[in-house]
Formats: C-alpha cells, sequence, structure tokens
C-alpha cells in the first residue's frame, strides 16, 4: 500500500515540551493546603513486628497523621495476584517494606517524623536464593498462600508461587533419540529498570468524597480499578489525571503507593503527595528478576536439534503484586527460536526474602535468552560447527510450530540470519588485531531470536473541530515510545489530512479506555483503536456531506481529507463540513481489542568484542542488529526503540547488578549503579528484512521491546571466542572474566 504519511520520521509530538521543561510531571503537581508523604520501611528481611508507637512522632508540630497496618484495610493487594499489604500486618518480608506512613507540612518534619517512630520486631529466618527457597526446611514465607487470589497459582511446591509448563513431542523419546546430549546451567542477576523519574504520586479527596489522582504510571485505568476493589469504592469516584511519565520500561506498575497514599489523604482531609527517593527506588522498587535457567538438549548427529528440556527459576522476591500477569513470559523462550520436535519448558516463580521483582522490558525474555543462546554456541563448537550455521539449520520456517506448540505466520528466520551473515561479513571471520592491541583478544558471537506481539484493549476517539482542526483523544500514557506521533500519523494517513492539523489531547480516567502500555502492544492494539476512530471519522463526515448535498451516503466518498460527490467536481474540506456541523457533532470512537497474532518479529545480534588480557576488561568495538519488519510508521522512532534497547542489553550484560547483601540493597542512588554511558556505546549497524503479515494498522509490525535481549548471549559468545573462557552467570564483568582466566592458567 502507498502511504503519503506513514513512513515519514516525524519528530515526537511532546518533544518541544519535554525539551524546554514545560511538560508536568506527578513530581510537578501540588494542590492546595498539599501535605508530604513519608514511609517508614523494615530493616530486617524477615521479622514478625511485636509493636509500633507512633506516639512521639503524632505530637511533632507539622504531623497531620501517621497510619500503620492497623489503620487500613487487611485486604491484600496486587496487579494479578493479591498477596501484599499496603502496610506490612503482623510480620516483614523484606528490607524495604512499608511498615508506617506519615503525612506532614514539609519534607523535613516528615523525616524527622518517621525517625520518632518505634517499631520492635522478632527476627524470622530469611532465604534470599530461591533454589534454597524451594526446600522443606526454607522458612515458609506466605502461609496464607493457598487463600490469595490470582492467576498461574500452584500447590505443594515449598514457596513456588507461580508454576507454568508447556510442552510438544514426546521429550524422553527425543533424548533416546539422540545422539549427543548437552546440559548448562546459567544465572542472571536483578537489574533496576534505571529511569530518572522516581515513583511520584498525589492523592486529593474532595467534600463529596470523589478522588483526583496524579501519578506517574503505565495504567491510569488499573490505578483506578485497584483502587476501587481495594476500598469497595464505585470507580467513577475516582479520577485520573493525565501527567507526563518519565520512563519506565515496565517498571512502574501496580497501586500500593497511590493506595497507602489515599489513606493518608483520607485521614489528613487534604491533599497527600509524596515523591520517592532514588535509595528508596532501588530499595523498594520492582526490579528484574534474576532467575536460574537449566537447559538439557539433545542433538542428533547432523547438527538437528531433537530434544529440549528447559527449567527457569526465577527469584520473585517477598511478594508477586508487582508481577502483571503472576508468570513470566519468557519462560517460553527457553528453547529460542528453533525447530527442535520434543520440547518441555518449566518456568517457576518463588518467593524470597528480597526485594519483590517486577516486569522491565522483554520480561523473564532476557534471562531465558541469555542462557539459551549461550548454550547453542557451547553445542555449536562441542560439535565441530559454525554458530551461525548451526542456527540455520535450525531455524524455524514456513510450516513450523513454535517450541510451545504455537503455530507461526510469514516467518523470516532463516531471512534475518542470512542478512546478518552478510551485514556483519560473518564469513570474513572475527576482526584482525591492529598494531596498537597488543594485550587484547578479539572475539565474535551471534544470537537469534523470535519475539510475540502483546494484546490488550484500547480506545481512542477523534473530533472535528470548529476550525477543521482535529483532536485526537487518549488516554495512553506515552512512557517514551513516541506513541503519540505513531497516532498522529496513523490518523493523519487514514483521513488523507497533514498531521500537523491533528492535536493531541491526552485524557484521563474521564477518556476513552486504555490498558495500559505493556508488552509491545503499542502499534498493534492502540494504533488499530486510532485506526478504527479515523476510519469511522470518514463514514460520520462522507454523511456530513451527503446530508448537505442531499444525496445518499454511497454517491460520497473521502479521499485525500476532503469529501468527494461521485460524477462531480464537488468536494468539501474538513474546514467547510465543520461550518455546518452541529458543535461536537463530528467525532467517532474507535475500540481495539485483537486476538493473539501469529505472526512474531525475529532478530539477531553479532558483537565484535575485545578483552584486555591484564585486566578482563571487555570493550564492545561493534554491534550488528537485524530485524524483520513490514510498513514502518516512523523511521526515527522505530530505529530509536532499537537503539535503547540495545543499550539496555549493554548494561545488562557487562556492567548492572543490583546487588543485595542478606537482602539489603546496597546502591544508594544511580551514581553507585553501573549504567552504561554515551562513552560505552558501540558503533551500531542495522538492517531490515522484508516482511509480508503484521498485525497492526497498515500492516506494521512491534519494535518496542526488540534490541535488549540479544545483546547479553552475543557479547557472552564473543568472549568465550576471544579467550575460550564461558562465563554463565550475568552480568559478564571483568572481575568475573579475570578470575575465570586465572583459574584456567
Amino acid at each position: 500500500m502507498n502511504t503519503s504519511v506513514i513512513g515519514r520520521m516525524l519528530g515526537r509530538v511532546e518533544g518541544e515540551s519535554k525539551v524546554t521543561g514545560r511538560s508536568t510531571y506527578s513530581a510537578d503537581i501540588m494542590r492546595p493546603d498539599t501535605l508530604w508523604a513519608g514511609f517508614l520501611r523494615s530493616p530486617y528481611p524477615h521479622a514478625r513486628i511485636l509493636k509500633i508507637d507512633a506516639s512521639r512522632a503524632q505530637k511533632l508540630h507539622g504531623v497531620k497523621v501517621v497510619i500503620t497496618g492497623k489503620d487500613v484495610s487487611p485486604r491484600l493487594e496486587g496487579v494479578t495476584l493479591l498477596d501484599k499489604p499496603v502496610l506490612a500486618q503482623d510480620r516483614v518480608r523484606y528490607i524495604g517494606e512499608k511498615v508506617a506512613a506519615v503525612a506532614a507540612v514539609d519534607k523535613d518534619v516528615v523525616r524527622e517524623a518517621l525517625e520518632l517512630i518505634d517499631a520492635e520486631y522478632e527476627e524470622l529466618p530469611a532465604v534470599f536464593d530461591p533454589l534454597e527457597a524451594m526446600k522443606p526446611d526454607a522458612p515458609l514465607l506466605h502461609p496464607d498462600y493457598p487463600s490469595y487470589q490470582g492467576q498461574h497459582k500452584t500447590e505443594g511446591l515449598r514457596n513456588v508461587r507461580s508454576l507454568v509448563q508447556s510442552s510438544k513431542g514426546d521429550v524422553d523419546r527425543g533424548f533416546a533419540e539422540s545422539d549427543e546430549i548437552f546440559e548448562n546451567t546459567f544465572a542472571t542477576h536483578a537489574v533496576h529498570q534505571g529511569f530518572i523519574e522516581p515513583r511520584a504520586g498525589l492523592v486529593e479527596i474532595d467534600p463529596q468524597g470523589r478522588v483526583g489522582i496524579w501519578q506517574c504510571h503505565q495504567s491510569p485505568f488499573g490505578i483506578r480499578r485497584w483502587l476501587a476493589e481495594h476500598t469497595d469504592m464505585p470507580e467513577e469516584m475516582i479520577v485520573v489525571h493525565p501527567v507526563s511519565t518519565g520512563g519506565s520500561f515496565g517498571g512502574k506498575q501496580g497501586a500500593e503507593d497511590i493506595i497507602v497514599t489515599y489513606y493518608l489523604a483520607r485521614a489528613a482531609r487534604r491533599a497527600v503527595k509524596f515523591v520517592g527517593s532514588y535509595q528508596e527506588e532501588l530499595q523498594d522498587g520492582q526490579p528484574r528478576h534474576a532467575a536460574v535457567v537449566m537447559l538439557r538438549t539433545g542433538v542428533k548427529r547432523d547438527g538437528r536439534l531433537w530434544a529440549w528440556d528447559a527449567k527457569v527459576v526465577y527469584n520473585g522476591g517477598a511478594y508477586g503484586a508487582r508481577t502483571p500477569q503472576n508468570r513470566m513470559n519468557g519462560t517460553f523462550m527457553l528453547a529460542g527460536g528453533y525447530r527442535t520436535p520434543h520440547v518441555r519448558m518449566t518456568g517457576l516463580i518463588v518467593y524470597t526474602n528480597q526485594v519483590p521483582s517486577g516486569y522491565f522490558r522483554a520480561p523473564g525474555e532476557v534471562q531465558t535468552l541469555f542462557a539459551a543462546e549461550s548454550h547453542m554456541d557451547e553445542m555449536a563448537r562441542a560439535l565441530g560447527l559454525d554458530p551461525l550455521e548451526f542456527r540455520l539449520r535450525n531455524a524455524l520456517r514456513e510450516g513450523d510450530s513454535k517450541p510451545n506448540g504455537e503455530p507461526m505466520r510469514d516467518p523470516h528466520a532463516l531471512d534475518v540470519l542470512k542478512r546478518m551473515g552478510s551485514l556483519s561479513q560473518w564469513r570474513k571471520g572475527k576482526p584482525k588485531a591492529t598494531k596498537d592491541s597488543d594485550g587484547l583478544a578479539r572475539g565474535r558471537g551471534i544470537a537469534f531470536a523470535d519475539r510475540h506481539i502483546g494484546i490488550g484493549e484500547s480506545e481512542a476517539e477523534l473530533f472535528v473541530e470548529a476550525d477543521g482542526s482535529l483532536r485526537l483523544a487518549t488516554s495512553v500514557r506515552d512512557v517514551g515510545v513516541g506513541a503519540y506521533t505513531m497516532h498522529r500519523q496513523v490518523a493523519a494517513e487514514v483521513l488523507g489530512v497533514d498531521p500537523e492539523i491533528i492535536r493531541i489531547d491526552v485524557t484521563g480516567t474521564d477518556g476513552p479506555y486504555d490498558e495500559g502500555v505493556k508488552a509491545q502492544r503499542g502499534t498493534h492494539v492502540e494504533g488499530l483503536a486510532v485506526f478504527a476512530a479515523a476510519t469511522s471519522l470518514t463514514d460520520v463526515l462522507r454523511g456530513q456531506a451527503a446530508g448537505l448535498w442531499n444525496v445518499e451516503l454511497d454517491k460520497v466518498r473521502w479521499d485525500r481529507g476532503r469529501a468527494q460527490l461521485t460524477g462531480s467536481k464537488k468536494s468539501l474540506d474538513l474546514k467547510a463540513i465543520a461550518l455546518h456541523a452541529v458543535d461536537g457533532s463530528l467525532h467517532a470512537r474507535g475500540h481495539s481489542k485483537p486476538a493473539r497474532p501469529e505472526t512474531y518479529t525475529y532478530q539477531s545480534v553479532v558483537a565484535d568484542i575485545a578483552v584486555d588480557k591484564a585486566t578482563g576488561q571487555v570493550k564492545v568495538e561493534n554491534l550488528y542488529y537485524v530485524i524483520d519488519a513490514t510498513k514502518i510508521i516512523n523511521p526515527l522512532i522505530f530505529h530509536g526503540h532499537i537503539h535503547g534497547g540495545v543499550i539496555q542489553g549493554l548494561g545488562f550484560s557487562l556492567t548492572e547488578h543490583l546487588q543485595t547483601e542478606d537482602g539489603r540493597v546496597t546502591a544508594l542512588s544511580l551514581g553507585d549503579y553501573k549504567l552504561p554511558t554515551i562513552c560505552d556505546v558501540p558503533q551500531l549497524s542495522t538492517a531490515i528484512v522484508k516482511a509480508n503479515e503484521g498485525p497492526g494498522p497498515f500492516g506494521a509490525k512491534a519494535v518496542g521491546e526488540a534490541g535488549i535481549s540479544l545483546v547479553a548471549p552475543a557479547i557472552a559468545n564473543a568472549i568465550a571466542d576471544a579467550t575460550g573462557i564461558r562465563i554463565k552467570e550475568a552480568p559478564v564483568t571483568a572481575e568475573k572474566i579475570f578470575h575465570a582466566w586465572r583459574q584456567r592458567s
């Protein structure tokens, strides 16, 4: 399909307001007589609460309210698994858990009041490792687990809160028929999303009991629903107002903070606001799950994968409330993107006394693909096969089903791998050493996978204004993905108008419904809602023109922003039609709730690295990235997603680790947490393979969570190529390489 707006590199709709500082974030919101909130947190990873005495804090001048677990509903909260009290009730399960909350006139008074609260605890045995937590003698962290409400629960496994399994073929027969069997175990550590804006929110309750909320969050309708359910309040009494969100990457979900703030506002009868410090963010955020991945694979003599048995154990931390589905879809990537006939995949999430984990870009998949693609290289080298050739031999193709048995449409795995071979000049081998590279060992590694495209529900509404311009209403929170720019381009293309005449109107929960930003579903789900709204509006405009011309509707067509009368030169543009319309009558709403698509995105990464032989320090010199795509709505944003994902993948690969000591997060700020900087970003070369089908508007495919998952295994494979050392634990730090090198020597 030929398009005029789709495919153009338009700048971000919200770009100017952000770079000029005009954007309003949650931390900027102040209402009349607003109080500040702060939280007292547990100093123990597991303890029984014996007493909380807040009398001294309550007497402090400027303190308006102090609440504890006794002052809030005992009802548990969570996104889908309801297992967490909003304030600890009888026990605490991790360092940093909220046990009391204060509302006072300013932040200094809040800090002083928190120091005046006396809390007494009785320490209980704690467990931090998920494998240890499953042992029969491990402390039972949630004795009431059987009574919890939620999805993907399991029974009979100690401290296991979630179990999912998938299989196809006969795995036992597959191993019996295999000529070679390989086994490996890999591990990954917890990682923070690294967004700059900390959690913040404000709650105001008017005299009629109506609740207004301003919060940086991915799902405004989710906030409204969770608060309504927790308080038995009608959803109509709650409005979540629009604010800018300063990044999320999956980490701003759940309603725990806003529920506590609601209790403070209700007790104080004033607006209450919280803005977390970054120490609190790191101590009590929702980082990516640490994981242990166990793989066993059977291979035929000719290099065909024949059996794959895989298990991943995710460290879920103390609660499951912050994991949206109480499962990790990354479990279903344990066998990679390959045509293995006999597969069994098992994923568990286990309770421990660590900070509760949550979602982070490509949740669960970054961990499992690090293992699966490292394992693929280990097998290739043991079989004497080139790593690219081994993947080409086993990649999914037309007629195959996924490792979990799902059907596929329009697979381009082979095309992506072949394109990567040419882009990276794989056959020529790794880069040659140069004169100034003494003391460096160079290597090159490859990784490959596919990725699903998310589903959900969304609405959008388009209005024709009196001057002939358009207003597109959406409640979507753009967390940096370029959603509003995509919306504008889709609507402009359907209507045949200049995108500049479309104004984006970001609404609260009094506007069109949206399930929330997640799972690289924006273009697919939200884009289809905008597409439907624009398509419906063309019918409304045709109807208005038909009435003005006194003709049947089928005599009017919409073309390039104008109503055209068939068989005549008569036409009306938007402004002319709007002049004759009743105010507000020219509008249309679009709704989207698509089925799960059978199309996937396919991607590959090649990394060229140099390792300092004296220190183990790794320098990534070049990265190559290939993905398949159909119609690209905005190339600038499309490639921005890839670059952003790759940079986050660098951090996961080499430096980022949310370290803990006996359950205590040791990083106090982002200055202590090793995020990549511009100095760490290598030369990145990208290429696109043309696909035929995509589920989004104009056949577009997803890219939001691309880029991140394959960087770590490609780098780990390159390090093994350079040094002969296989590091099976991410991040692959210089220290690990150095010690492994010394041990081998």
